[in-house]
């Protein structure tokens, strides 16, 4: 059973790297400084990163991806993020924690059974981070956007939740852990809904066995797609932009989500960016705290104070 926190105020996971640390990894390149002290900037950046969170009021901590060279360079054995990542963030906060696991997905040329081995991986370190004390698993699931957009990708759709349901299927909640779904959209297209994608879209939602599914939606006036989420489950709407500098109107954010609280029960919705922060935004970090301060507000607005 999935816990019952809320999450209103979510985020992807992925934060603008500091100065300090990126000075840090490249001196630790040209080999400068050695692997401790780079540890130790990766651990200074993710103290400060809780406290950002912390004081804008977000429902759940994560590092920042600072423990990673980037966002998804992470080999994983079935307890490396449990290691680097679930262990040290438990212990710098008792707020709930988010840790982001890459799904597993096939390389050029792999057979789909070869795949499947990768899948069972990527399920045991869902389930070291729920031993680890991790509150919130986001399983990042690239692929299906681009598939969905083009709505001419049946084949590849199946394989693709093949893999990410023997991931997810069978995990033990016993310890109370919430399981989403990130679906990341490609660069300039708006993917919910794609055309000739509705079936796909319809058999993801049905069939992923998560608890939450964290749809890029800033895009997107249409919420129809709501409509194909299984009852019970959960939605984040990510309508706020990680990458434009331009800050959303809170006016038109909480309209949008009194119009997608018309399709599906808005006890049912919570709110975050529609992409991660990191490597390459044009964003500062002034700019991302006053992206996740809105996010806080209209999450307050709407919800009130329930986490």
């Amino acid at each position: 059973m999935a816990n019952e926190f809320t999450y209103r105020a979510d985020h992807i996971g992925p934060l603008i790297t500091p100065a300090v640390l990126a000075d840090a990894r490249k001196r630790f390149a040209s080999k400068e400084i050695g692997q401790d002290q780079l540890r130790e900037a990766e651990d200074a950046a993710v103290k400060s990163a809780i406290t950002l969170q912390r004081r804008i009021g977000m429902s759940v901590m994560t590092d920042g991806t600072f423990h990673r060279a980037a966002p998804s360079a992470v080999k994983l054995d079935g307890a490396t993020l449990a290691k680097t990542e679930g262990a040290p963030l438990r212990s710098l906060t008792r707020r709930n924690i988010k840790v982001a696991v890459p799904a597993a997905r096939p390389t050029a040329g792999e057979t789909l059974d070869r795949a499947l081995a990768r899948a069972d991986t990527v399920k045991q370190e869902i389930e070291a981070l729920i031993a680890a004390g991790v509150d919130y698993i986001q399983l990042d699931a690239p692929g299906y956007a681009a598939l969905l957009d083009g709505g001419n990708g049946a084949a590849a759709v199946d394989d693709l939740l093949k893999l990410d349901t023997r991931a997810l299927s069978g995990i033990d909640r016993a310890d109370n852990a919430c399981i989403a779904v990130h679906f990341v959209r490609p660069n300039n297209a708006s993917v919910w809904p794609g055309a000739g994608a509705d079936g796909a879209v319809e058999r993801l939602l049905q069939a992923l066995p998560a608890d939450r599914f964290i749809l890029p939606m800033d895009e997107t006036k249409d919420f129809e797609v709501l409509r194909r989420v299984p009852k019970g489950k959960r939605v984040v709407l990510g309508l706020v932009s990680a990458t434009r500098l331009a800050l959303e109107d809170v006016d038109d954010l909480l309209a949008r989500i009194e119009r997608a609280s018309k399709v599906v029960d808005g006890d049912d919705l919570a709110l975050s960016p529609a992409s991660g922060f990191g490597e390459g935004s044009a964003l500062s970090e002034a700019d991302q705290q006053r992206k996740l301060d809105l996010v806080a507000d209209v999450a307050t607005r709407w919800w009130g104070f329930a986490m």
